[in-house]
């Protein structure tokens, strides 16, 4: 995995793009094809842990070509607990931002929302930071019953949407 020191030799994309993919097509033409080990439409998802360590300490820089205040990442899927803790802060999952994701009538994955809390749970103070975590129905994808390595990525890799909510300035 990626760490915030290594250089990456990831393309970028033209002027005057952003990548900003609707939650389908992240799970249908990213996150599907990186389990499968097939070629990206563009790659420029780097791939860390987006769990071990609080957001302000990963390696954004890794990631080029999106809108203000959001990046994304490949990462090992959170674990089902409803809070994960690191040093200094936690995860704890928005129970209102999780459900289906559909394309083409289909079910294709799932997403999860955790917002970043500073401190310790349950008394931590929430920041601005939140993680969309999107993976993949395993339904969705034509796997071997034998082919136990692609069963596990489907497992444990998800797609990871990191946002920065700025604050409203006050006048």
């Amino acid at each position: 995995m990626a760490t915030g020191g290594q250089a990456l030799n990831r393309p970028t994309l033209p002027a005057g793009y952003r990548f900003s993919p609707n939650n389908d097509d992240l799970i249908v033409y990213y996150l599907k094809r990186k389990v499968l080990g097939q070629q990206l439409p563009a790659d420029i998802i780097p791939t860390t842990d987006v769990y071990a360590s609080s957001p302000n300490k990963l390696p954004l820089d890794d990631f080029k070509g999106g809108e203000a205040n959001e990046w994304f990442f490949f990462s090992t899927r959170s674990k089902d607990d409803d809070v994960i803790e690191l040093d200094g802060g936690y995860y704890a999952i928005d129970p209102e931002g999780a459900g289906p994701i559909t394309w083409e009538g289909k079910t294709v994955g799932y997403v999860k929302t955790l917002n970043f809390y500073k401190g310790s749970s349950p008394d931590g103070k929430e920041t601005e930071w939140m993680v969309e975590e999107f993976r993949v129905n395993p339904e969705f994808v034509p796997v071997d019953n034998d082919d136990r390595s692609t069963q596990e990525k489907i497992e444990n890799l998800v797609a990871c949407k990191i946002s920065r909510v700025q604050p409203e300035p006050e006048w």
